[in-house]
């Protein structure tokens, strides 16, 4: 991660989240990095003694990671602190079980300098920010047929297939979209769901999403949180 004043996409977006869960305003979720969102980083860093300079590099990123404050929406990882956990009963079929065991198989995978990453290369693409080749290379692999650059891409393919299922119904295997500002706009971001469950009687879903903070990583959230676009079945 190394973004600054002046940089757009679905880094900053992140890191506007995570300013926002430490109590920071960034201004709104936006994925640009302005003038509040500067103030907002320096800020940060002056709170925990980092390097003064408004940009979050490795340093700043990784604190952020790490400082205990969950973004809106995110729950932690291991399921079972703050009540009773409950699978929600699926049973993914072959080729959606062939592609959560491929997309298992990546997980710690980092992208290297300037986006350089191995799911954009094996699809014939440059390196370029690779949520999407993520999820066309591992559906691919399982013998699913989709294969864009872009988030929203993933959605308008399942949806033009009569796959894609909005804001309900999710299950093991589907595609995830985001719009990190909760608007319901143009996708910044997909992965897909590993795992469905209940807690405190509360929906929530498991995914595995590549390019989330420059790596492949699991992510929890409320299956109704405003930043979920909505989910499509690749079968």
């Amino acid at each position: 991660m190394w973004v600054q004043l002046g940089n757009r996409g679905a880094n900053v977006a992140a890191v506007q989240r995570e300013l926002l869960a430490a109590g920071l305003n960034p201004g709104p979720v936006d994925g640009d990095f302005g003038p509040r969102t500067l103030a907002a980083v320096r800020a940060y860093q002056r709170r925990f003694g980092l390097t003064l300079d408004g940009i979050v590099g490795p340093q700043t990123w990784g604190k952020l990671q790490t400082d205990g404050f969950q973004p809106s929406g995110a729950r932690p990882t291991t399921p079972g602190s703050g009540g009773v956990v409950t699978p929600v009963p699926s049973t993914p079929g072959g080729r959606v079980q062939a592609m959560l065991d491929e997309a298992r198989s990546h997980l710690g995978y980092h992208e290297g300098a300037g986006n350089q990453n191995m799911f954009s290369s094996a699809l014939g693409r440059p390196p370029e920010p690779w949520c999407a080749d993520f999820v066309s290379y591992v559906a691919r692999r399982a013998g699913f047929s989709v294969n864009t650059a872009s988030a929203q891409g993933v959605a308008n393919f399942l949806e033009q297939r009569g796959t894609w299922k909005g804001r309900s119904d999710p299950q093991p295997g589907d595609a995830v979209t985001f719009r990190w500002d909760g608007s319901g706009g143009w996708a910044d971001h997909v992965g897909i769901v590993e795992r469905v469950y209940r807690q405190n009687g509360r929906l929530y879903v498991q995914t595995i999403e590549g390019n989330s903070s420059d790596q492949v990583r699991r992510k929890t959230y409320a299956a109704d949180d405003p930043v979920i676009n909505g989910y499509g079945s690749m079968a």
